[in-house]
């Protein structure tokens, strides 16, 4: 585009006003690199929400007036006594010793009978023991758009496809169910999930890589070509300019600038 812009600037200082070709070829060499760029943007942006998006996933915290002084449990990282705005975690339904307690879900631990029912969210990996007419939500986790339904029974041997565990993180939509703690923070499914995705390093993938090495191919070709016209352009007698449009031609017709778009989509 720079060149284009360069060779319609020569033509107009030369008095020539014939043709404004290198003007519309700057121009649509630009909107293309623009609308590129733009996409190439958007897919990036895309990409970096992924990982907080699994935001969504844990336990929901929202704000708590309280007014006074009181220990805290020293696991929760909090100093031991805090005074103001207290957060209140998702509560779970956890029976202990034969007493039906409500705790924080970040408090429980492996071995712990829990109770689910409709319209909450399962506090941790947990494998059915009883249930009655339980269904969850799968979707966050294995893409399920059905309710998938919640039994005793083992009906698989992969933990994702049976019916007798359900996942933390994902909803119970109707029914109730009680269930043994298999799994915990980090150690759920979606923990794994997301420690795994919030692990790996900005790396290009095997077709981001080919398809740098394609373009330096092409660019690289396209320079070299062009450079010969020009050069065989300027021996046979061709004006300077009538040189460099050829020049340009070579280089934007061997250079795929929609390549981006093209491999994504």
């Amino acid at each position: 585009a720079a060149i284009c812009l360069i060779a319609y600037g020569v033509q107009e200082g030369e008095g020539d006003r014939g043709s404004s070709d290198n003007l519309y070829l700057a121009i649509a060499l630009i909107a293309v690199v623009v609308v590129t760029g733009c996409f190439g943007y958007y897919q990036e942006f895309k990409s970096t929400n992924i990982i907080a998006s699994f935001k969504n996933l844990v336990p929901q915290v929202r704000p708590l007036r309280y007014l006074g002084h009181f220990p805290l449990p020293g696991h929760l990282g909090l100093h031991p006594t805090i005074s103001g705005f207290l957060c209140h975690l998702q509560q779970a339904t956890v029976i202990r010793e034969g007493d039906k307690l409500q705790i924080n879900a970040n408090e429980l631990v492996v071995g712990d009978l829990v109770e689910i029912k409709g319209g909450d969210r399962v506090p941790a990996d947990i494998r059915i023991i009883s249930a009655q007419g339980c269904k969850v939500d799968n979707s966050s986790l294995t893409g399920e758009s059905e309710p998938q339904t919640r039994s005793p029974e083992c009906t698989h041997d992969s933990p994702l496809e049976t019916r007798n565990i359900a996942f933390f993180s994902t909803m119970c939509l109707e029914g109730t169910a009680m269930g043994l703690v298999i799994n915990t923070g980090d150690r759920t499914i979606i923990g794994r999930i997301a420690s795994l995705a919030s692990g790996v390093e900005n790396e290009k993938t095997p077709i981001a890589i080919e398809i740098e090495h394609f373009v330096d191919i092409i660019a690289g070709l396209a320079i070299f070509f062009g450079a010969t016209f020009f050069v065989v352009a300027m021996v046979i007698g061709y004006p300077f300019l009538r040189a460099m449009v050829f020049f340009m031609a070579i280089v934007v017709a061997y250079v795929p600038e929609g390549l981006l778009a093209t491999v994504t989509v």
